[in-house]
């Protein structure tokens, strides 16, 4: 991976910002919108803790000014390339705009880093445009305006729905990163998208469509979006993840006719199928809908 050098000074922790933050922290949740961070429950500020961070990195890493790196979970950003060649720079500059220099507020960092010495977090910071700095999920903003995709990842399993939330206006208008990286929707008429092209899709791709039949096997269950002989294409969910999904309110077996969205990697070696492991990668698009 490629890291960057930069003389930023760094900014000592202030006694204005502590303020700001206890302010921001009394703003009830309704009145901050989606992208705002929240007192108590999923994706909240319990256990935040200030930090500095004196440069986002070429690969959106957060260098904070103790020397710790960090990584914004739960998002995906531009991929080098693409339609829009100049989109993943925009989305630098962002994410620094936002980030660099200032004092922000990072959800508690996990006591081992991943195995590129990053540590997961959630980042918020004062958002300078609503009364009272009160804090905003950064990776919401980022999401909100199509600068970044919602990724499932483990920890950023509590923010899920919001996430899902704030990358909606986008993803439906095919904005910044959803021009590059569009739904592969299968429709409700089980139309056929490339499948060539979508077994050349590399990284996260987020398929959409209805379930047409779910087939079984002794250690999976296979929710074809595809027609026989159309476009045969299935998301995959393991017999040893069906508790996982079932806690969530989502039985792999009883999905036959629902709409739904899913986010994976594609894999070829058996069939073009999509695997996934977890509640936070799926999404139900009718409601309460019966299957």
């Amino acid at each position: 991976m490629t890291r960057t050098q930069n003389d930023s000074a760094f900014l000592a922790e202030s006694t204005l910002a502590r303020a700001l933050f206890l302010a921001a922290i009394s703003v009830p949740a309704q009145a901050q919108g989606v992208d705002a961070a929240r007192e108590s429950g999923p994706c909240s500020l319990a256990g935040v803790s200030p930090a500095v961070v004196a440069l986002v990195d070429d690969d959106f890493d957060l260098l904070l000014d103790d020397g710790r790196r960090v990584v914004l979970a739960g998002l995906e950003f531009p991929a080098q390339g693409g339609k829009d060649p100049g989109l993943r720079a925009r989305a630098l500059s962002r994410l620094s705009a936002l980030l660099e220099g200032d004092q922000v507020f990072l959800s508690e960092l996990s006591p081992a880093p991943d195995r590129w010495g990053r540590h997961p977090a959630y980042a918020a910071a004062p958002d300078r445009a609503l009364a009272g700095a009160p804090l905003a999920l950064v990776g919401a903003a980022m999401l909100q305006e199509g600068l970044a995709r919602f990724r499932p990842d483990p920890a950023a399993a509590d923010c899920a729905k919001l996430y899902q939330a704030a990358e909606a206006p986008a993803r439906e208008k095919n904005l910044g990163i959803w021009t590059s990286e569009p739904v592969v929707d299968f429709g409700a008429a089980g139309n056929s998208p490339s499948m060539a092209g979508l077994a050349e899709r590399k990284g996260m791709v987020v398929v959409s469509g209805v379930v047409q039949s779910v087939g079984e096997s002794r250690r999976a269950a296979y929710l074809n979006l595809g027609r026989r002989g159309v476009s045969k294409f299935a998301v995959m969910i393991s017999r040893r993840n069906f508790a996982i999904f079932e806690a969530g309110g989502v039985g792999p077996l009883a999905l036959k006719g629902r709409r739904l969205r899913a986010r994976g990697l594609i894999e070829t070696h058996n069939g073009l199928l999509m695997e996934i492991a977890s509640p936070a990668e799926l999404e139900l698009l009718d409601g309460d809908a019966a299957p």
